[in-house]
């Protein structure tokens, strides 16, 4: 499960960073200095592995009554592609082909 879970919370984490870079007021909420816990209603699992994970974090931080904010990831748009255009050829076009 660990590796799972490191693989689920480096992709949660990111999307919430992405989530909090285009909506900042979206931080007035949190309490300063909080440990943010990111959990998914969709995974219990997750959850219950992610909240072991800041009990024991808990006992370890250099500021013992750090508040904690606990943040309902909702649901994840579909993952989409950027490109634009793409083309398929049988053989490397003239003009991207090697030299």
């Amino acid at each position: 499960m660990n590796e799972l879970f490191a693989i689920k919370y480096d992709m949660l984490l990111t999307e919430f960073n992405r989530y909090v870079m285009a909506h900042p007021s979206f931080l007035a909420g949190l309490p300063d200095e909080a440990l943010i816990v990111l959990l998914d209603p969709g995974d219990p699992e997750f959850n219950r592995h992610n909240l072991e994970r800041i009990a024991a974090h808990g006992r370890h931080d250099d500021h013992p009554n750090r508040p904690i904010a606990y943040v309902d990831v909702g649901k994840l748009a579909p993952i989409r592609s950027r490109l634009v255009a793409p083309h398929v050829f049988s053989h490397p076009p003239e003009a991207l082909a090697m030299a």
